[in-house]
């Protein structure tokens, strides 16, 4: 386990982590404190460091939800999509049996007469 030394709208904190995850660990705090900071900002006032951090939790987990929503409306139109492409394959490949099973039946055609015409033949000789 690893301590990171990471402040958060000016007060500082030691925050254990798994190791090698210190520079992960380094970054969420940045990340968190930009925010804080920027609210802090926006406001025009300090609200008190307790509301700061509980603003910017509400702001950072409505971000998440809708980022949420987002993805699963991405996959539905990922699989819409899938199953529009499946079924545009299995329609060419319809169109490719029923060429197949055309030229085949042409081939069965010119095979019928070659043996009529040999059957034909046979019976004059």
């Amino acid at each position: 386990m690893a301590l990171v030394h990471i402040r958060i709208n000016g007060r500082e904190y030691d925050v254990a982590c798994d190791d090698g995850q210190e520079g992960h660990l380094r970054g969420l705090a940045d990340e968190v404190d930009g925010r804080v900071r920027s609210l802090v900002r926006s406001m025009g006032a300090n609200p008190g460091e307790a509301m700061a951090v509980v603003l910017t939790a509400l702001t950072m987990a409505d971000e998440i939800i809708e980022n949420k929503k987002e993805t699963k409306k991405i996959a539905s139109e990922v699989q819409r999509l899938a199953a529009l492409v499946n079924e545009d394959k299995k329609l060419e490949q319809e169109d490719r049996m029923m060429e197949i099973e055309n030229a085949m039946a042409v081939t069965l055609e010119e095979i019928a007469l070659r043996i009529e015409k040999i059957a034909e033949s046979i019976e004059v000789s």
